[in-house]
């Protein structure tokens, strides 16, 4: 349970549930919904979204003076990015690099309020609160126009209830094209959760102006096909990677969308991968594919970055590697396979949760938080103890890592990874960034 909130799971068991209204909102709630289709090819993953379980939340802020207290609470706008885990938005909220919007509109008895929104040429994201008897959370994917012309996208999503009629999200928009530093937005979503509906908001943005923006238009050759980096852009909240794939369709095997990249700094810092999206057409042949990475924030003072094309291997069987932590003496090491070995030097534990210091080692490039060679705990009985808010692991110092976990029983906890291939790694770009 949340430290901010100690009281709430207290005051919400106090609160009446009409059973015949829960039983008909979980008959309602497992009917699946109708996605709206793309008529471009699209495909993306955000490594930040957080999957939101579904929670029926019934009662009001006047329940209780404690849960009036709780609800009066909630972040004021202005620091909406503040608290996120996103270290990029964190930055941009704490430079004031945000835009107040602020906008609310109600319809089905439910109020979405647009409270800002951070673009910077890179990343383009909605922090918007619902508020209704019963928070859902989720909304439907909404239609966007840009200067009146209605825009191709992939998104993503994140968010919290803050009470239990009160839900903070955040949505990701990943334009198929770029856009322009300033433009006229109109957003309207149809439904939230499974409630139909319309809320429509119009507002301006603007990109903000600490971004660098660097074409190198370098093209490198990866099994027949051209590998061109369109852009790098330099953000206060993330590194953004334009590339585009262009290849005969008889003459190569290429999957563009299995192309991965690093990026490592000039200090041998490697940034952490945070999303990707793409679109691709075929023409007289000719494949042409447009992607884009998303990164964290490079550091300031950067004046080179290498850029890594990898790709994963598609075809190899995944061997789960399991070691009870009963009777085990530190260290000891976890094999990951021809990825390399983790060393696990110490297990700390409370009341509160478990904590498991490491070193890899390995000849590979692994980012910050391990995002392609993980490992975690599960319970005797095979559940996973990753929290849910902090899934990664935490880079220390050098090869040395810290991951956090749900408190159990220690003497039946047990580590578990997988043994990995090594990426297949092609011949680097090397990008000059300018002073920032």
């Amino acid at each position: 349970m949340s430290k901010q909130w100690p009281d709430l799971k207290k005051e919400m068991d106090k609160i009446h549930v009409p059973l015949e209204k829960l039983d008909t909102i979980i008959k309602n709630t497992v009917q699946p919904v109708k996605k709206k289709k793309s008529m471009i090819k699209i495909v993306s993953y955000s490594a930040v979204g957080a999957a939101v379980a579904l929670s029926v939340f019934i009662g009001t802020a006047s329940v209780s003076p404690a849960m009036a207290k709780i609800a009066s609470q909630v972040p004021l706008i202005g620091t909406f990015f503040n608290d996120v885990q996103d270290e990029g938005l964190q930055i941009a909220g704490q430079k004031g690099l945000t835009q107040i919007i602020d906008q609310s509109t109600k319809d089905s008895g439910i109020t979405l309020t647009i409270n800002e929104i951070f673009y910077d040429g890179t990343r383009l994201v909605l922090g918007y609160t619902q508020e209704s008897l019963f928070a859902i959370g989720e909304l439907e994917r909404p239609t966007i126009e840009v200067n009146g012309k209605e825009i191709n996208f992939s998104s993503s999503s994140s968010g919290k209830f803050i009470t239990p009629q009160k839900y903070k999200g955040m949505i990701e928009i990943n334009p198929t094209e770029e856009l322009p530093e300033e433009f006229e937005l109109s957003m309207r979503i149809d439904a939230v959760g499974l409630i139909p509906g319309t809320w429509k908001f119009e507002y301006n943005v603007k990109q903000s102006n600490e971004v660098i923006v660097i074409r190198p238009e370098v093209v490198k050759m990866i099994d027949a096909a051209e590998v061109k980096i369109s852009s790098l852009k330099i953000g206060p909240a993330g590194t953004d990677l334009a590339v585009n794939v262009m290849s005969e369709e008889k003459e190569t095997n290429l999957e563009p969308y299995d192309i991965e990249f690093f990026i490592v700094d000039d200090g041998g810092n490697i940034l952490d991968p945070l999303g990707k999206n793409g679109h691709g057409d075929t023409e007289n042949g000719i494949v042409t594919t447009q992607l884009s990475y998303l990164f964290s924030p490079l550091k300031e003072g950067t004046k080179k970055v290498r850029v890594i094309p990898y790709m994963l291997e598609d075809k190899f069987a995944l061997e789960k590697v399991i070691i009870p932590l009963k009777g085990q003496k530190y260290p000891f090491t976890l094999s990951q396979g021809d990825f390399g070995d983790i060393l696990v030097t110490e297990i700390q534990s409370n009341e509160e949760q478990i904590s498991v210091y490491f070193d890899i080692q390995s000849d590979s490039i692994y980012d910050n938080r391990l995002s392609r060679n993980p490992l975690w705990l599960e319970d005797d009985q095979g559940n996973s103890l990753v929290l849910e808010d902090s899934p990664f692991a935490q880079r220390i110092e050098g090869n040395s890592f810290k991951q956090v976990f749900k408190v159990s029983e220690l003497e039946k906890a047990q580590i578990v990874t997988f043994q990995y291939p090594k990426p297949i790694m092609y011949e680097e770009y090397e990008i000059e960034v300018p002073e920032q």
